[in-house]
């Protein structure tokens, strides 16, 4: 007959009369029941086995300080099954070969040594609430998933601080499609990140219109945050999937010799794969850099498979986020599947008309300057009396000849173009003549 265990108080299972030793918290075939405002603590571990029941709505820590096997590790085996909406203080490993059902539970891995999420039978546990912290720095900054996927539930959030979230070449699946449901620090030097080596990812799921920031980075050679942004232009159910190649493109085969003539430079020191792993519909997408560390870069390009080759993704924008620079590309309908995207500079111009015709007959309707690898512009346009008849910080901005609404008269005007590449200064100025016959 099973034992029925009822914990609704601290209950401290560090017995040891010395520091060096510790007790693991062992079920062969229990039920426990840890109430809500109940404490288990255990300075070795946690093992359930052989059809085990735990439901957890209180607190469960498991600390290290043991000379036990496996100290400081939440193991669920043989069976067993664990529930509830409590919290999992866990200080080394979490082994998961049975049934975890999150509920609305927190696990939170708090080790200052390297951490582990894994299952010796390729079980997948699928978090609720998955929190990181510690003090460690190096390898020990990282809590990986070693050998199995893991899920944040439909309610839960994944949160990173300042750890580092290593997937190795599985999968992290955020299933709620929240912008809030990944959260990490972005305390500039000292950020969470996502790293993955592939084919793994971050995986997250979206059905709106807002910002979902993918903090992915690498802390393997030199540490780097680099996060892509995903703004999907439709509320349906999308997913995205991204991961940083901290290294040049080569290492893959995406040879950066291979480009289209539009480009000049590509960028050696990472790429990124992104990939609508499911929907129909475009996003805006950004892809961050540090000019300090990485250059200056004005536009991004994908990979061609077809033609084997790096081919300009069209016009860009470019903004900042905090410290960092993206450059962002408006409506991507990640038409051609293949998945690096790399930062680029285009070969570089500016082509300024003199004169257009506005008058309707489709022929030179409008003024509009056309440029390649310009990152910032502003244009001023003024009458022979000084005063502002048009003005624009978008290049693709054109003016057709009126000013308030209202046609403006045959004759001289004069522009002033403050524009710059990201390796010189293209700012202008001259005159327009405006004439409609």
């Amino acid at each position: 007959m099973k034992k029925l265990i009822s914990w609704s108080v601290a209950l401290l299972l560090a017995i040891a009369p010395f520091p060096t030793t510790g007790q693991t918290l062992f079920s062969d075939g229990a039920v426990i029941f840890v109430n809500d405002g109940g404490i288990v603590h255990s300075n070795g571990g946690l093992t359930l086995e052989n059809g085990s029941s735990l439901t957890n709505d209180g607190e469960i820590r498991i600390t290290k300080n043991s000379t036990f096997l496996l100290p400081g590790t939440f193991t669920n085996d043989i069976a067993s099954s664990v529930n509830g909406d409590g919290t999992y203080y866990v200080e080394q490993d979490w082994i998961n070969n049975a049934l975890f059902t999150a509920d609305l539970s927190s696990v939170v891995l708090n080790g200052n040594t390297q951490q582990f999420i894994t299952s010796t039978n390729g079980t997948i546990t699928e978090f609720n609430n998955l929190i990181l912290l510690g003090t460690g720095t190096g390898n020990d900054r990282k809590k990986t998933l070693q050998g199995v996927d893991a899920r944040i539930s439909v309610t839960g959030v994944l949160t990173i601080n300042n750890r580092e979230l290593a997937t190795e070449t599985n999968d992290m699946i955020v299933l709620n499609p929240s912008p809030n449901a990944v959260t990490n620090s972005q305390a500039f030097g000292a950020e969470g990140f996502v790293s993955s080596e592939a084919p793994g990812y971050l995986n997250w799921n979206t059905n709106s219109s807002s910002n979902y920031l993918f903090p992915v980075g690498s802390g393997d050679g030199t540490i780097r945050y680099r996060p892509v942004s995903i703004r999907p232009q439709s509320v349906q159910a999308d997913n995205y999937s991204v991961r940083l190649n901290n290294t040049s493109g080569d290492t893959y085969g995406y040879f950066l010799a291979q480009h289209d003539e539009e480009i000049s430079l590509l960028n050696s020191y990472f790429f990124h794969s992104i990939e609508q792993s499911s929907g129909l519909y475009s996003a805006d997408l950004g892809i961050t850099y540090l000019p300090s560390d990485d250059g200056d870069w004005s536009a991004m390009a994908q990979w061609s498979n077809s033609e084997v080759q790096w081919n300009s993704v069209g016009t860009t924008n470019n903004s900042t986020l905090g410290n960092y620079s993206t450059v962002q590309k408006a409506d991507w309908n990640f038409s051609n599947p293949a998945h690096p995207y790399i930062l680029v500079n285009l070969n570089e111009e500016l082509h300024i008309p003199n004169v257009f015709t506005p008058n309707g007959d489709g022929v030179n309707d409008s003024y509009l300057i056309t440029a390649k690898g310009i990152v910032e512009f502003n244009i001023v346009i003024v009458n022979r009396w000084g005063n502002v008849v048009f003005e624009s910080n978008d290049i693709l901005n054109s003016w057709d000849g009126t000013s308030n609404g209202q046609p403006c008269q045959d004759g001289v005007y004069f522009y002033v173009i403050k524009a710059k590449s990201a390796t010189q200064d293209y700012s202008k100025h001259g005159h327009i003549t405006l004439s409609n016959n």
